[in-house]
């Protein structure tokens, strides 16, 4: 099944990047991350920095790396782990 980012402007899906200038895929490797669904407090706070109303993710919604800061991600042996404190920007 591919995935999709959850953002609602965001086109990123099954691991390619959108240009927003040329509306074509980049050549970028795009990585997805779950909702941290059994945690309530940070999922909050990554519903609220999506600033959708009246909406809760599912175990199938994910936000894409380009909505975290570099420093959210621990690298190790060449990939990206997103930290367990991470909050989406």
């Amino acid at each position: 099944m591919p995935r999709y980012c959850a953002v609602k402007v965001c086109r990123n899906r099954g691991g390619t990047a959108w240009k927003t200038i040329s509306n074509m895929p980049e050549n970028k490797r795009i990585s997805f991350y779950p909702f941290p669904l059994q945690d309530k407090q940070r999922l909050q706070k990554w519903v609220d920095n999506m600033r959708r109303e009246e909406w809760t993710p599912s175990r199938h919604q994910y936000l894409c790396n380009e909505h975290f800061t570099d420093d959210c991600f621990d690298i190790r042996w060449g990939i990206r782990y997103l930290k367990s404190t991470a909050i989406p920007t």
